[in-house]
């Protein structure tokens, strides 16, 4: 399997010179909704709340839904508890719990992209790549006007790294979330929950952009430390955060051997593609050498012999 980087001639000097390629923050991004949406809306929400009191009543009553109660969170089942110790007493109030519980998710959407953008996208570092090399869209914005060049990768890290996601990113305009709210509250973060709404944030943009076909590979530094606090009287929520990476961006290094080939691009100059081909010969690397020329108004690419 191939994967292509579309890129100026300056950074493709240095990811052959280091054997590295920079993977980067969302953060750092040319599009500014890039991980900003969230997997419930408001109003889902509120009926997933709604339908987790119902359900934890109905438990509390001694009754079953067909849910698997020991994947419950220890939350889940406290209450569970709480319900059925205020039944008994007679001080049991859905009307107020529901109310409380409605007051405190009433600003989730901010509260969640607060914390999105807090804590986890400086933690997670991506690699933009994509499946095709003639793409006219891609050569003009991403590999200076042509100027540039694509880099072929059979392989993009030497080893595996942390929490490690790939996968091709999903277009679309309004999304539709393969995570269910109600499944969060009674099980908690699993990593079957936590795997779908990855896909729901981190491989999810506008159809503007499918254009390039993008292939995406995510990896997570360390969170650092992470402490939550909630005024119980107004309700706010603020995040304080130590030791998280310095840097927006880790440098992975790739084997020598899965650089496959490099594709100038139709404008590329000469000089530009010595300079290239002198860091490859240098440094043995193992790959063909690729010219892209227009044909009747498509783009196509022809082998070229360096000597």
């Amino acid at each position: 399997m191939s994967f292509f980087k579309y890129t100026n001639i300056s950074t493709a000097s240095l990811v052959l010179k280091n054997k590295s390629i920079r993977w980067s923050s969302p953060s750092l991004y040319n599009d500014l909704e890039e991980c900003q949406f969230t997997p419930f809306t408001e109003k889902e929400l509120i009926e997933s709340h709604k339908n987790y009191i119902n359900t934890i009543e109905w438990y509390a009553r001694g009754l079953s839904l067909g849910y698997d109660t020991s994947k419950f969170t220890s939350i889940t089942k406290t209450l569970i508890n709480l319900f059925r110790l205020s039944m008994n007493n007679g001080t049991y109030s859905k009307e107020k719990f529901m109310e409380y519980v409605l007051d405190a998710n009433k600003n989730f959407e901010n509260d969640y992209t607060n914390y999105i953008n807090t804590v986890v996208i400086k933690c997670i570092r991506i690699l933009c790549v994509t499946k095709i090399y003639d793409n006219k869209l891609m050569w003009a914005h991403y590999a200076d006007q042509n100027y540039g060049c694509v880099i072929e990768f059979e392989s993009l890290y030497n080893l595996k790294p942390n929490f490690f996601k790939e996968g091709f990113v999903k277009y679309h305009e309004n999304l539709k979330p393969k995570s269910k709210p109600l499944d969060y509250l009674l099980y908690g973060e699993t990593k079957e929950i936590q795997d779908l709404m990855i896909q729901d944030i981190i491989f999810s943009k506008r159809t503007v952009w499918d254009y390039e076909k993008e292939y995406r590979l995510m990896f997570r530094e360390n969170f650092g430390e992470v402490n939550f606090e909630l005024n119980m009287e107004t309700r706010e929520q603020k995040y304080t955060i130590s030791n998280l990476p310095e840097n927006l961006y880790t440098d992975v290094n790739f084997p020598i051997k899965s650089v496959k080939s490099i594709i100038f691009g139709a404008r590329t100059k000469k000089e530009d593609k010595k300079k290239l081909i002198d860091i490859i010969n240098k440094d043995s690397f193992c790959c063909k050498f690729y010219q892209m020329k227009i044909d009747n108004g498509n783009l196509i690419k022809e082998e070229i012999e360096i000597n």
